[in-house]
């Protein structure tokens, strides 16, 4: 195909027709090149005289400024898992490209934060201190975040930090979907209730062997935007580490969940897992510019 092509149509017509535009420096004689502006120009004059012809230049030379470039597309929720797609080219109108739509640089009207209370079977939007011991080391803490009066169609984006390594051991060495034991939380008020509109799987962790296949973040409410990025820094583990998430709104009232595993000393070494530690390990979230939310889980409410 041409590097350029006109289209023409007379305004009674509804199909198009297509035309090489000749825009190279023929022989010699024919005159010089015609730039692409000119052309267009000239496409937009034709419109504009009203003599019921529409035309307008179309070029199909890559252009390395504003080439086409992979659009990562949401990913809805299945009974099988899904696959982070790269399409190249125009994102098709039923799902959005990265980073599309407006990004809100103001804080959403309520945010909240929530840890599963294994024990209680509950949601809470405290530390787990003081319970019984619900979990044991090498089990996923489940956690929640929920956003309401989110203004719909827009982005935002999400940062989530989490303690990997503290000074008594390792922490939340990575993260994770919530394990079968907790199914429960996603029915669980204030949870939506229902299974996910989106999910995406959560990036590997160079720095850790063993944090298995199929961990995702699933969303409720909002669309994945492009693959997360992080775990930042990219390294060993050696205190915090942090995602960045694009969530596009679908609705008012929007929920994140994930896990955070809780480091084992069969994997640390003795003393090292975290239930070692002395105080709680905590998670951080920040919805654009809302003030962080911040919850853990202490050593006591871990077995090792």
């Amino acid at each position: 195909m041409p590097d350029l092509v006109i289209g023409r149509r007379d305004s009674g017509e509804e199909d198009w027709h297509w035309y090489p535009v000749p825009v190279g420096d023929g022989p010699e004689g024919e005159g010089p090149r015609r730039s692409r502006s000119g052309l267009l120009l000239a496409a937009i004059g034709a419109i504009l005289t009203g003599v019921g012809v529409l035309l307008f230049v179309l070029s199909t030379e890559n252009d390395s400024s504003s080439g086409s470039q992979a659009s990562p597309t949401a990913l809805p929720a299945s009974d099988a898992p899904v696959a982070t797609v790269a399409t190249a080219g125009p994102t098709p109108a039923a799902s959005a490209g990265p980073l599309s739509g407006s990004l809100s640089p103001e804080a959403p009207g309520d945010v909240s934060l929530f840890i599963w209370s294994r024990q209680q079977k509950q949601w809470l939007g405290l530390e787990l201190v003081k319970e019984e011991p619900g979990y044991h080391e090498g089990d996923v803490v489940p956690f929640m975040l929920r956003v309401e009066h989110a203004t719909p169609s827009t982005r935002y984006d999400v940062q989530l930090k989490y303690a990997c390594r503290a000074s008594d051991g390792a922490a939340f060495d990575y993260l994770s979907s919530p394990s079968d034991e907790d199914n429960l939380s996603q029915t669980t008020p204030p949870g939506p209730g229902r299974r996910e509109d989106a999910s995406i799987p959560i990036p590997d962790d160079s720095a850790i062997t063993f944090d298995g296949a199929g961990r995702r973040f699933k969303a409720w409410g909002a669309s994945f935007q492009q693959a997360p990025e992080g775990p930042l820094p990219d390294g060993a583990c050696q205190a915090n580490k942090q995602f960045t998430l694009s969530l596009m709104t679908q609705s008012d009232t929007v929920f994140l969940s994930w896990g955070g595993h809780l480091a084992s000393k069969s994997d640390w070494g003795e003393n090292q897992g975290a239930s070692s530690q002395r105080s709680s390990i905590f998670i951080e979230v920040t919805v654009g510019q809302s003030s962080p939310q911040r919850l853990g889980i202490g050593p006591d409410a871990i077995t090792p």
